[in-house]
């Protein structure tokens, strides 16, 4: 006999999952983007070390990019939000 999750643990795994293959794309495509700009010597399987530091820019400059880019999506979000309330509020005080 074979025993199902409930609907909410089902929807919840298949969140989690979704996130983590979305994550995980991120990180590839971030990782090919600073390889492909930082690693140009293929001579020596070392790191080199203007390559360290080239790839170390490359990230930080994602993540903050990242991070500004959600931080004015709540901006937005909020904004949205609070011109929603105001028209629902002036809508009720007509009635």
């Amino acid at each position: 006999m074979e025993m199902q999750m409930p609907l909410n643990m089902q929807i919840d795994s298949e969140s989690t999952i979704k996130q983590f293959r979305e994550f995980l794309t991120q990180y590839n495509r971030i990782s090919e983007q600073c390889f492909a700009d930082c690693v140009h010597d293929f001579t020596t399987r070392k790191i080199l070390e203007p390559e360290n530091t080239c790839s170390l820019n490359c990230l930080e400059k994602f993540l903050k990019m990242s991070q500004r880019v959600s931080q004015r999506f709540q901006e937005h979000h909020l904004t949205l939000s609070d011109s929603m309330a105001a028209t629902a509020q002036a809508q009720s005080m007509k009635k």
